[in-house]
């Protein structure tokens, strides 16, 4: 299980546009799960929070272009978020057993 995640650079501020903010925390989950031997095809459900609904189209295609022909089961809501310039955050479940 992976916590929510907003867009954090590497200054500890949150920038860039929908798509930019998606594929940075999902390359820092990603490397997350690296850790523990796991890779995107092993993710099973996402949890999706975007601020605005004009943004799904957009996100959507990050998140598919982040996870390749890949497609877990997603929620996707629209609603506030806690920090200011945050326009998505994402958690994650993993899952160790064989994709086969």
């Amino acid at each position: 299980f992976l916590s929510g995640q907003l867009a954090f650079d590497d200054t500890g501020k949150i920038s860039g546009d929908i798509e930019t903010q998606t594929a940075l925390i999902l390359e820092r989950q990603f490397a997350v799960l690296a850790q523990y031997g796991l890779r995107p095809e092993h993710v099973v459900k996402a949890g999706i929070w975007i601020t605005e609904q004009a943004n799904f189209q957009r996100f959507d295609l990050a998140f598919a272009r982040a996870f390749g022909a890949h497609r877990p089961t997603r929620s996707t809501v629209i609603s506030q978020l806690a920090m200011e310039g945050a326009l998505v955050e994402i958690d994650l479940i993993a899952s160790f057993e064989s994709l086969n």
